[in-house]
């Protein structure tokens, strides 16, 4: 028997915030993912400029949520030279990036 869920966070192991968390961190991870890839940055240029070693990167790039906190990814969307805008609207989170001059 399957359970259907319009939110792969959401489950009976976690609360609608944590469920929330999740959804925050990884959207966040989506959007370095692109901001590395969209720069042409290979994983060692990216955990360069990041200042973190290759696997974090890695992990990172392949979405492994766990490895990080919400506070951590968003710092590393600052050091990378971008704005960020963050916004829950109906339990659904945006994060949009500006890079800055």
């Amino acid at each position: 028997m399957f359970t259907e869920v319009t939110n792969v966070w959401e489950s009976d192991r976690l609360s609608p915030e944590e469920a929330l968390t999740l959804q925050i961190k990884a959207q966040v991870m989506i959007e370095l993912r692109q901001i590395i890839f969209s720069n042409g940055w290979n994983q060692a240029e990216a955990a360069k400029r990041l200042g973190i070693t290759q696997p974090r990167v890695s992990y990172l790039v392949n979405g492994q949520v766990s490895k990080f906190t919400t506070d951590k990814l968003l710092g590393y969307i600052s050091k990378l030279g971008y704005d960020f805008s963050l916004n829950v609207t109906k339990g659904q989170p945006q994060i949009e990036t500006k890079q800055v001059a």
